[in-house]
């Protein structure tokens, strides 16, 4: 089996598709994982994708607190 960090001649690196980057975000904030996962995304996912999706996460997150305590609030 060949090591994921490995390119083979003139082919670019596979990049994460948006499921991935999400997939991973979620088991990274739970901190579950293992190694080769770890290693997999390490290499697929780009500097971009990975503040992208985690300044999403970040908003939804926020979104959803703010919407729980207004319902919670709310007379």
């Amino acid at each position: 089996m060949q090591h994921p960090s490995r390119n083979d001649g003139d082919q670019p690196p596979k990049k994460a598709s948006l499921g991935q980057v999400a997939a991973t975000l979620f088991w990274a904030m739970c901190m579950i994982g293992k190694r080769g996962t770890w290693e997999r995304d390490g290499v697929t996912l780009t500097l971009r994708q990975a503040v992208l999706g985690a300044v999403v996460a970040a908003c939804v997150i926020v979104g959803v607190l703010v919407a729980l305590v207004f319902l919670a609030t709310r007379p």
